[in-house]
């Protein structure tokens, strides 16, 4: 027989018949074949049916194989059904393990079929339920169909009702019925500080959500208000750096690394913004080529921004100590260069206006580029 699971689900007496199913399986099947051998030999006439048998052979009988029972437990009842061999019997099995098999006040838990074929042709099938009953007093067994099908259709019978005595489980004296105890009170339990504490983290959670939130808003508005500032250009940038410089106290060692820093920092920023080139990322010869590819600005002025870059580069670099008054000079020096480059960048600028202008000027003048009118014949004309 299958092993089976019982569900949380299922009834009292299912679960009872699991608990004492694993001591009781072998000797339980031995007490059932033993029955069986008896019940198959016995036949009789039909107790109730739904539809009158075909003829005398079909017939169900059903055997309560216990005079009385206590409350929840378990015993056994027979169902003999008689029929012709060309027919086949169907019982109610109790399959499903959360759906209880219910006849009356009696619960199925198990079920174990025999067929015998008799004398005379005809066949006797039974079949033997473990059952079991929580009632009290008296347990009422409702009448179990049976389905007989044959080439003719199906016929519905329908076992005899009985009652089967429920057994009391307390004693009759009155004295050991004192002694039974009445149901305990309801225990107490300390308050559990979990949803307390879920509480203030959630709590946390959606403040720091909200705070998130009102920053994340403010940072938008600021970022467009300063989209809607227009930039500052690159020559007024590079002047307002160099004014700040100026004022660096060179008297002081400690202030030569800053300075030389700032002042090449100054000088690759603008030409990165004005010539739009990754000046910041590359070496000071890397920047000199990039200058000298563009002519921008002429030569002496490319040599002085490189020297320029190599002095920054010996006190970045090499630890170079400078007198204070090459830093003045110096930043003359940048103002110098930034001023030539503007100068060539506007003229260029100017340049490239006036041509553009001009070919835009052209084209609507030449005629090749007007469209003719199409030349419409006159309605005087011979």
């Amino acid at each position: 027989m299958t092993r089976r699971i019982i569900s949380k689900n299922a009834s009292p007496a299912r679960k009872a018949f699991s608990f004492v199913r694993k001591s009781v399986t072998g000797r339980r099947r031995a007490v059932a074949a033993a029955l069986l051998t008896v019940f198959v030999a016995t036949t009789g006439p039909a107790a109730a049916q739904d539809v009158p048998p075909a003829d005398s052979t079909r017939s169900v009988r059903l055997h309560v194989l216990a005079d009385s029972v206590s409350i929840g437990e378990q015993f056994f009842l027979a169902i003999v059904a008689r029929r012709d061999t060309s027919e086949t019997v169907s019982f109610r099995l109790p399959d499903s393990e959360d759906e209880a098999l219910v006849f009356g006040d009696i619960e199925a838990l198990n079920a174990v079929r025999r067929e015998r074929v008799l004398p005379g042709g005809a066949q006797a099938d039974s079949l033997v339920y473990l059952v079991a009953t929580f009632a009290l007093d008296t347990a009422y067994v409702a009448p179990i169909p049976v389905l007989f099908t044959s080439a003719e259709g199906t016929a519905r019978l329908l076992t005899d009702s009985t009652w089967i005595p429920v057994r009391s489980l307390v004693p009759a004296e009155t004295d050991h019925a004192q002694g039974i105890r009445d149901l305990a009170p309801l225990a107490t339990f300390p308050r559990s500080a979990w949803p307390i504490a879920a509480g203030i983290i959630l709590a946390l959670l959606a403040a720091a959500g909200i705070f998130w939130w009102i920053r994340r808003r403010r940072n938008r508005k600021n970022e467009i208000e300063t989209e809607s500032i227009p930039p500052v250009p690159p020559d007024r940038e590079a002047f307002d750096r160099l004014d700040a410089l100026a004022k660096t106290d060179l008297s002081d060692p400690r202030n030569a690394p800053f300075f030389y820093d700032e002042l090449s920092n100054i000088l690759r920023t603008y030409v990165a913004r004005r010539l739009k080139a990754p000046a910041l990322e590359m070496t000071t010869g890397e920047t000199v080529a990039l200058l000298a590819a563009r002519d921008m600005p002429d030569g002496p002025s490319v040599s002085r921004f490189r020297n320029v870059l190599v002095a920054c580069d010996d006190v970045k670099f090499a630890d170079g100590r400078p007198p204070a008054s090459q830093g003045a000079t110096l930043i003359g020096t940048a103002r110098s260069i930034i001023e030539t480059m503007e100068t060539q960048a506007r003229a260029a600028d100017e340049a490239a206006e006036t041509t553009a202008r001009a070919e835009t000027n052209g084209a609507f003048e030449d005629p090749a580029a007007t469209p003719a009118e199409p030349d419409v014949a006159s309605p005087n004309a011979p």
